[in-house]
């Protein structure tokens, strides 16, 4: 390698050849059909979307011989100054650049972050750092081009899929019985909040009954989720706590890292303290939170370990209303998709009437399920723990039988007021949830 780097010196006389050395790929050598030289080419990945004049041109050597055997020897040997380079590279990070476990309750509060993210001790907001790794309830144009570059199963219902376990532990609750407290952030009406009470009761009652889909038929899915000692996700999930913070503590225009500032804090306005449970705010239609539509209509994740939290992890998920920002993007199919983002169908009419809402209910169902069978990251997930596809994202925007894009699937119909819906709740509620994916059968469902 030494001899390597030697010969690489000796060429710094030439500035841009030596750049064309270090950002070409070392494997590709292509010929300029402008100017009938070779040119070498930059590895795939980079190249895409990069105009013809930011390709490199091949040293002065190549072209002047590039067509005998003394231009392919030249072009041997600084590829293998370009391999000898990144292997030094690589060996540097290999050896020097510390390496991090798992990411977990115990691996957090023994004072490390987790896998893949930035050390606290490197400067900057921890919470904003950790963040970006947190799994997300996708827009609705982000599941189209997904299932377009075959990343997803999204609109396909048939073939069997896998969401892999990776020996984390599950949410099993605190003796079978998940508890969900509610945080609501900004301005929320008697009705809404009715609306997604009745929904987190539903979880558990009424059973459903051929013909008769239910919110707990549909949650009995994630029994086939189970951790290392058979332990299944919690079957009861009741409303725990509640908070209001009508006043807008922390403004109307949020940084990511303020969703886990409104969980710790609540704990002393009323909320429990229950690392068995999770917690979930729920931002109203004024308050843009930051990423909020551009890339997420939601998250979940959990809390660093402090002295408010008692150094308990503490699982929640964040949810924005969507109906004044975005809502062709994450309350799909109750509003049209952003014009290009998606086919130009008429959207649904929701259940409650109220699009933003309905919307909401769409994402809390996906997130909760996530965060049962994937609270920190190290269980349920298909593709790269950094940005997962989890239970409900494998089988994004599926809805029904026979999904495709712009079609949600077979659906049942209010015949009083057209609105469209697949599963039943109390109280006589009707409510759109996303098709999960079944770990027993391998493929995506709306009932168990």
């Amino acid at each position: 390698m030494a001899s390597q780097l030697e010969r690489s010196s000796s060429m710094r006389s030439d500035r841009d050849t030596t750049m064309a050395v270090f950002q070409r790929s070392a494997s590709s050598v292509k010929e300029s059909t402008a100017v009938n030289v070779p040119v070498m080419q930059r590895n795939s990945s980079l190249l895409k979307g990069s105009p013809p004049s930011e390709k490199l041109r091949a040293l002065p050597s190549l072209v002047k011989d590039g067509q005998g055997k003394s231009g392919l020897n030249e072009s041997i040997r600084n590829r293998n100054i370009v391999i000898g380079i990144l292997s030094g590279l690589l060996f540097l990070a290999v050896v020097v650049l510390p390496w991090e476990g798992e990411v977990g309750p115990a691996y957090i509060a023994a004072g490390n972050v987790g896998k893949n993210s930035v050390s606290i001790a490197s400067g900057g907001d921890p919470f904003q750092s950790k963040w970006a790794n947190a799994a997300r309830a996708r827009p609705y144009h982000h599941f189209l081009k997904m299932s377009f570059l075959g990343s997803s199963k999204f609109l396909v219902t048939g073939p069997a899929i896998t969401v892999p376990y990776h020996n984390g532990p599950i949410l099993a609750g605190k003796g079978g019985v998940l508890k969900v407290h509610v945080i609501y952030y900004g301005a929320f009406t008697a009705a809404q909040k009715a609306i997604i009470n009745d929904f987190l009761q539903s979880f558990s009652a009424p059973k459903a009954s051929a013909g008769h889909p239910t919110v707990a038929g549909w949650w009995a899915i994630t029994k086939g989720f189970t951790d290392g000692s058979k332990v299944p996700v919690a079957q009861t999930v009741l409303r725990g706590s509640v908070h209001e913070d009508a006043a807008y503590s922390l403004g109307k225009s949020l940084m990511q890292s303020d969703v886990e500032k409104l969980v710790v804090s609540s704990l002393g306005k009323g909320v429990a303290l229950d690392p068995a449970g999770v917690y979930v705010v729920l931002t109203s239609a004024d308050v843009n939170v930051q990423g909020f539509c551009s890339s997420q209509c939601g998250t979940h994740l959990y809390t660093f370990p402090s002295a408010a939290t008692q150094t308990h992890v503490l699982p929640y998920a964040w949810i924005g209303n969507a109906e004044k920002l975005c809502a062709g993007h994450c309350a799909w199919p109750y509003a049209k998709p952003v014009k290009g983002a998606g086919p130009d169908v008429p959207p649904l009419k929701p259940p409650s009437g109220d699009v933003g809402l309905d919307g909401m209910i769409i994402n809390m169902a996906s997130l909760l399920v996530g965060t049962a069978t994937n609270p920190y990251a190290t269980a349920y997930f298909q593709g790269d723990a950094t940005d997962p596809l989890e239970a409900a994202g494998a089988c994004g925007g599926i809805y029904g039988a026979g999904a495709y894009p712009g079609y949600a699937g077979q659906l049942l119909t209010n015949s009083k007021t057209g609105a469209s819906f697949n599963v039943y709740g109390v109280n006589g509620r009707e409510f759109l949830v996303p098709w999960v994916y079944n770990p027993v059968t391998k493929k995506c469902a709306g009932q168990v």
